[in-house]
Formats: structure tokens, sequence, C-alpha cells
């Protein structure tokens, strides 16, 4: 009896610990019901339009791939400059021109000196040959004195030579520093600066054409870019505006460290140079942006267009779930058009408009099923475990792979078939 009793005590307070749950837990769960059974849903326009695919953009300017500087010779002096900072010049262009006046002295002298050379090297050969005939009569102790003196006389002409060989060569060099007395530009572009002709670029000139663009990027983004990498250059003034390159150069050996040690974003950042396919309407200084083209037609297209992945059964009875009647998912059949096979989308002539909404195709959706706009609603996350059930086996992994990946399937299937019989049941409710 007084077991009973106890018995009777337990069943009642399990009752009483369910009924507490029914009525505490309930409420908490109430619009949840559908867990798993529901699908997040987006309109075709977001889907064509919006941004779920593009590619980080970064700031560039534009600037010349060449600034020639045109040194000036330190030995010589500039009598007239032809051109001031912002001229533009010509190949062929004057730019400067030497002093010759001072250069003819100098030409004048050199000859000077090579008719000195030559008249002191004849002198020193008579010598030699006074010397070999007054050798042939003489005692033995003065043949040993005249061949002390021709020999030391021939070291002197073979110096008298190689003076004469140097001074030959600069008069050749001033000669021709006579003939091109004028410095002329060897590319076209605007005079950047005309400096001391002591410096190292006396006349600076930076170079139409072949542009190039400068990017600057942080250290975190810096992995984003790779030499040869496609690029796409965008005005800044109009997107629709847009130019082709490609990374030439990840200069990572000059970083750019900012000095701003209070700033909570400082990073180092790195310039990047990216080559242009064509610089037309382009020019130096001009701002831009810059982003990698990952291949995406990015052209605004008429009528829908749809990434093929969302279109189930394409070779047979094309459909998608779509948004019907009461927020309920459906299977919507379309007629498809033309296939962009870089884009990999195809054209949906009729069954489906910009306005309606449309699931990611997973094997636990079914007809009558609950939509959600949110795509972080916590419904969806017990749908995604549904889907990860139907997960296969590969050869190798236990056993035969053939049969265990079958029977998975098979499971899979099952349990998927299962689902969706209990989920329709509890719709259809």
């Amino acid at each position: 009896m007084k077991k009973a009793v106890i018995t009777l005590i337990v069943i009642v307070l399990v009752l009483a610990i369910g009924g507490a749950g029914y009525f505490f837990v309930l409420p908490q769960l109430n619009g949840t019901a559908d867990i798993g059974n529901i699908a997040y849903v987006a309109s075709v326009d977001d889907l064509m339009h919006g941004f779920y695919f593009t590619s980080n953009r970064y700031s560039g300017v534009i600037e010349t791939q060449e600034v020639v500087a045109v040194e000036a010779d330190f030995d010589k002096k500039i009598k007239t400059t032809y051109v001031k900072e912002g001229d533009h010049v010509k190949n062929g262009d004057k730019l400067f021109e030497y002093d010759v006046d001072e250069m003819q002295l100098t030409l004048e002298q050199y000859q000077l000196d090579i008719e000195q050379y030559e008249s002191e090297i004849k002198a020193n050969n008579d010598r030699i040959a006074s010397l070999e005939k007054e050798k042939k009569t003489a005692t033995a102790n003065r043949q040993l004195t005249i061949n002390n003196d021709i020999d030391s006389i021939r070291l002197e002409i073979k110096k008298k030579e190689y003076d004469k060989d140097t001074k030959n060569r600069d008069i050749e060099k001033l000669k021709k520093s006579i003939d091109n007395n004028v410095v002329v530009s060897t590319v076209e572009g605007v005079v950047q600066s005309v400096d001391d002709p002591n410096a190292k670029g006396y006349v600076t000139i930076t170079s139409n054409g072949d542009y190039r663009i400068k990017a600057i990027v942080s250290e975190q983004n810096i992995g984003e870019f790779a030499i040869g990498q496609r690029m796409i250059i965008r005005s800044r003034l109009d997107e629709s505006v847009t130019w082709g390159g490609e990374v030439s150069i990840i200069d990572t050996a000059k970083p750019i460290i900012s000095t701003d040690m209070n700033s909570e974003n400082m990073a180092t950042k790195y310039p990047v140079y990216i080559e242009l396919d064509t610089a037309e309407n382009l020019m130096v200084g001009q701002h831009v942006t810059v982003e990698a083209d990952i291949g995406i037609d990015e052209t605004p297209r008429e009528g829908v267009w749809l990434d093929d992945y969302y279109i189930s059964d394409i070779d047979s009875k094309p459909y998608v779930w779509a948004e019907g009647s009461n927020a309920k998912l459906q299977k919507r059949y379309v007629v498809l058009g033309e296939y962009d096979e870089t884009a990999m989308k195809y054209e949906i002539k009729s069954g489906l408009t910009l306005e309606d909404k449309i699931a990611f195709p997973e094997i636990r959706l079914f007809e009558g099923m609950k939509v959600t706009y949110n795509e972080n609603d916590p419904a969806l996350d017990m749908g995604m475990d549904m889907n990860m059930e139907g997960v296969t086996v590969t050869d190798g992994m236990m056993g035969d792979g053939a049969e265990n990946t079958a029977a998975s399937e098979g499971n899979a299937e099952q349990a998927a078939t299962s689902q969706t019989e209990a989920a329709q049941a509890s719709a259809a409710e």
C-alpha cells in the first residue's frame, strides 16, 4: 500500500512538471513551431542587382610610367635654357644650350698640347739617333752610360705618346660636345622642373602616355592582389565609365607607415601599380577607383536573368522554388531563353518577374512550406542541419565505398522524405 502511494506521488509530480513545462515553455516557442520547415526567399531583383559577389574597391591615381631627368654636364657652362616649368615639349625640342666659346678655347689648347707632345717625341727620337751614332766609337764604360740614357729617353717617349693619345680622345669628345651643344628632349611630355645645373636632373620631364594607376593598399588587403591580376578601373564621376588593366608591381619593399600613433586604424600600406590597356580620356593626376575583375558581368541587363544554380530540372522541366500565395513556397515552372556561359546565367523568358521572391534549392524544400524574408531567422538553422543529413560516405572511408554511399544516399532520401511528409502534414493542419 505504501509502495503504491509513493508511485502515485511520483506520477503526479511528473504530470505537474510536464504541465508547467507546457504552460511556461509553449509560449516561448510560439511562432517557432515551423523551425526547420521554413525557407528564406529573396527578390529576383536583389539577386540580379545586389552586391553579393563584388570585390573591394580602392582609390587610385593616374601617373606616368616614365619621368625623364636630363642632366647637365658639370664641366660645361649653360648659355641658354629654352624651357620652363609647365612647358609641353616634343621629341627633339630644344631644352638648353652649352656655351661653345669656352669649349672652342679649350679645344685650341688641346690641339697646342698635341703639337707640343709631337715636338717632344721628335726631339727625343733625334737624341736616341745621335746617341746610337756616338755609341759606335765610344769606350765600353761610355757605351754602358749611353744605353742607360737611351732607355730613359725611350720611356719618356712612351709617356708622351700616352699623353698624346689621351688628349686626342679629349679632343674628339670636345668636338662632339661642340657639334651637339644643344640638348634636346627624347620624349614628349610636360616639363616638371628646371633645377640648378649642378642638380642630378637639370630638366625633368613627365612623359605623356604610358599611364599607370598607383593604388595604396593596407597590409590587411594586400593579399587580394597578385602580379598579372586583371583589374577594373572606374571613373569617380561616372561608375559606368571603365578601363581595363592588370597588376604589374606590388611594391612591398617600399611600405608607407602611418605616423599617427594615436590612430586606431593605424596600419602599414603599400603601393600597387596597375598597367592600363588604354589611357584614352585619362590624364595625369586623375583620381579613380580600382577593383579586381572577378569575371562578373556588371552590365545592366534587360529582363530577368538568373544564376543557373537557382534553376532545377534545367534539361527537362525547369522550375524554381518561388513564394506563392499566403507566403507559402511553390514550384514555379519557367521558360528559359539565352544562356550566358561566362556569367553562368539563364534568361527567364516567362514565369518569373523581378518582384518575385525565390529560395535557394535545397533537398528539404516542399510546396506549402512557409517562407521568411530574414536570412538570419533562427528558424532556418534547423533546416541547415536537415540538409546535412544527406552527406554521403566516400570510397575508402569504411567498408565497401559503393555500398556505403548507396546506403547513405538511401538513408538521406528516406530521412528527407519523412521530414517532408511530416512538415506537409503540419502545414496542412
